[in-house]
């Protein structure tokens, strides 16, 4: 179904939707929630090709649509020409893979340059945390912003929704991709995320950079007050509020456009697996944490806020090599209170990691 178009000058822009299930020869569909989306721009350049994609009868809606009469047949056909060029020569534009179990893992892939950084968010927020970061590296780098599986748009139905998991999710990603020289960059859940992925193909990632997580790596958290966290957490992201997400050092500058954010994320999320990988995270700092960061071939780089002290020394005590930089005056999400020096210290940590992995 046409949704929109205008004609500026020669080209033609659609916003076009098909089912996300549907056979490339399928007919166009109203757009749902569940739909891809392209907006496709013709310029005069396109090359037809696979001509046994084409779906006459949706040819014949746009024809419909464009109602073409005597006066205004060639922009009834270039609106025809561009229906082919979608089925012809236009790939899927949406950056989907499979895990192992079967579930859609959506990613954004933006940017030119090695190495490749790959973002992935924490408990209980999607891919857009990282909004600033991908703007930014991806002028440089090629950037990978993944949603884990049962966050954001990727897909919920697994049985399992734990840190191993979307290690694992995170490892298919980069083989898939055929990545050879990435750099993990996990925020809060996503740190845990980032170390188990790199355990998965130690031969493919040349750094991993923590933020604002395993700042005692040697501390637990005692079985009695599991219950406790697990319900503060889940009324967070049911009712949202400013107030409790201030005092819970979530954020510290521009509290009300930071809650904003939030609750987008939040708004109509379906919430599936969200108890069960908060637990597995509880459970993983618990009883994995410093056996995985042994295992951990690269170098390892926390970027954290001052909320709470990082214990470097007890984090060498199994990774020798580790460094920890602090952006004072932040909250929990530190890359959003102070965007500008996150990003100096991830490009320095950047910089520091393609040195090392050269030697």
């Amino acid at each position: 179904m046409l949704k929109s178009a205008f004609y500026p000058k020669g080209d033609i822009e659609l916003n076009l939707s098909r089912s996300a299930a549907s056979d490339p020869k399928a007919t166009v569909v109203p757009s749902k929630k569940s739909t891809y989306n392209w907006a496709i721009t013709y310029r005069k350049t396109c090359i037809l090709t696979e001509p046994s994609y084409i779906d006459h009868k949706a040819v014949q809606q746009i024809e419909m649509v464009c109602d073409v009469k005597a006066t205004n047949q060639v922009l009834g056909w270039s609106m025809i020409c561009l229906f082919l060029m979608i089925f012809g020569c236009a790939k899927d534009a949406s950056n989907v893979v499979t895990s192992s179990d079967g579930v859609a893992i959506h990613f954004d892939r933006q940017g030119d340059g090695s190495p490749t950084l790959i973002f992935v968010h924490g408990w209980g927020n999607d891919r857009s945390v990282w909004k600033e970061q991908v703007a930014h590296f991806s002028r440089k780098y090629e950037v990978i912003n993944i949603d884990i599986p049962s966050f954001g748009d990727s897909g919920n139905n697994r049985e399992n929704f734990s840190i191993v998991s979307f290690g694992e999710d995170i490892a298919t990603v980069i083989g898939k991709l055929n990545l050879e020289k990435a750099v993990l960059i996990g925020f809060s859940m996503g740190a845990p995320v980032v170390i188990e992925a790199a355990n998965r193909v130690p031969e493919k990632v040349i750094g991993v950079i923590l933020v604002d997580q395993l700042h005692d790596v040697e501390a637990t958290i005692p079985p009695a007050a599991i219950g406790d966290v697990e319900r503060s957490f889940l009324d967070l992201v049911a009712r949202p509020t400013n107030e409790k997400l201030v005092s819970g050092g979530f954020y510290k500058k521009d509290t009300e456009a930071s809650f904003k954010r939030v609750a987008a994320m939040l708004e109509d999320a379906p919430r599936i697996g969200w108890r069960e990988s908060l637990l597995d995270t509880l459970n993983w700092l618990n009883e994995d944490c410093i056996e995985s960061i042994s295992l951990v071939q690269a170098p390892i780089i926390a970027i954290n806020s001052d909320l709470q002290p990082t214990d470097v020394e007890a984090f060498r005590k199994y990774v020798p090599s580790f460094q920890a930089k602090i952006v004072p005056n932040t909250g929990h999400l530190v890359m959003w209170d102070a965007p500008e020096e996150f990003n100096r210290l991830l490009e320095e940590s950047i910089q520091e990691l393609k040195s090392e992995s050269k030697e």
